[in-house]
């Protein structure tokens, strides 16, 4: 008996110095990246909004790293960075905002790094403290991470245009009094308006979707701007794809008071990160991360999206509640199932069938 217990505390003691070891790695490592990235710049380019801007700023004042930052539409970002990745040109450290086009487009054509091996923090790497780990990563190659998922809505009545019709479910889109009043940008790649017409095409199917699309002669316009105008001026009943922070500020400036945002046309959108090939700056890029996607960092994400938005400002972080009054913004992870997840892999089919759809019925 004494020899098997003297067996068991020389076990003990053999793997108690390694434990130890491992236990002190990742903060040896954490020390060595932030002394290293003192200094340093970290290339960001992210989407439009200031909370993007103010903790990025944040973070350059905790770390003293040098943020140098680009802001552009997800869609033109796609396309710089196609253009000089082909021309051997890897500018970028971090890449922030929607994540459709880094799923859908960026990741496909491998011009994302696996973000997993820029982990440092345990916190940051543990499964267990996200709110759904389904639902973290966009993409099967695990380079798009989704911090949010929260619900959005899309579509946008104009409650002066065409008052005595409600608007309230899919089928009272295909009143004949609104036909030609309803406005959609060009669907036939991915962007707001076919995230609300996949939301639909989701609930009600192809047939509804034909009906929408053939019957009630949409406005199609090329750009958001465009869109944007015909609902605010009032020469639309109902637009596809006005997202909500535009409508923020329209309110905030004084305007959009006959605007309202149509709850039960909501979609599961998705805001998140990723790599670009190659990274100039890695150990920069390490820090950026590792701090943003830990409590803190997403603490700061919520509180700043708070500051700039009315709505959205959540995190996929269990222990970072919603900011007050944000809670009908976070999606029901209990029940996933009863949303599409339009800018991930998991709303890919919807998205992708209705981009379909709609380019053979509006012969694009």
């Amino acid at each position: 008996m004494w020899f098997r217990i003297g067996l068991l505390w020389a076990v003990i003691a053999l793997f108690c110095p390694v434990t130890g070891a491992l236990a002190q790695s990742w903060q040896d490592e954490w020390a060595s990246t932030v002394a290293k990235a003192k200094g340093k710049p970290l290339v960001v380019v992210h989407a439009e909004g200031g909370a993007f801007g103010q903790v990025l700023s944040e973070f350059s004042k905790k770390f003293g790293v040098d943020v140098q930052a680009t802001v552009g539409r997800p869609s033109s970002i796609l396309a710089r960075m196609q253009t000089e990745q082909k021309n051997g040109q890897f500018v970028w450290d971090i890449w922030m905002g929607g994540t459709s086009n880094m799923v859908n487009a960026a990741a496909p054509a491998g011009m994302l790094e696996p973000m997993e091996k820029y982990y440092i923090l345990p916190e940051v790497k543990e499964p267990s403290n996200w709110r759904h780990p389904d639902f973290i990563f966009g993409d099967s190659g695990r380079t798009a991470f989704a911090f949010v998922n929260k619900l959005e809505f899309f579509v946008t009545r104009n409650t002066s245009v065409l008052p005595e019709i409600k608007v309230e479910t899919w089928d009272d889109l295909l009143n004949p009094k609104l036909k030609g009043k309803i406005s959609i940008r060009d669907a036939s790649v991915p962007n707001a308006t076919i995230f609300a017409l996949a939301t639909a095409y989701g609930a009600k199917g192809p047939d509804f979707m034909r009906k929408l699309l053939r019957d009630q002669d949409l406005k199609v316009f090329e750009n958001p701007q465009q869109l944007d105008t015909s609902i605010i001026r009032g020469g639309q009943a109902v637009a596809f794809g006005m997202l909500e922070e535009t409508l923020d500020r329209c309110r905030t400036d004084g305007g959009c008071k006959d605007l309202e945002l149509i709850r039960p046309f909501g979609a599961s959108i998705s805001t998140g990160i990723s790599i670009p090939k190659n990274p100039p700056h890695v150990e920069t890029t390490k820090l950026w991360i590792n701090w943003l996607l830990s409590r803190e960092g997403q603490q700061a994400w919520v509180n700043a999206w708070a500051k700039f938005n009315t709505g959205g400002a959540v995190s996929m972080r269990k222990d970072v509640p919603p900011a007050p009054g944000h809670e009908k913004f976070l999606p029901d992870f209990n029940k996933p199932e009863q949303y599409v997840f339009v800018s991930s892999e998991k709303g890919s089919a919807e998205v992708d069938a209705t981009i379909k759809l709609f380019k053979d019925v509006m012969g694009k």
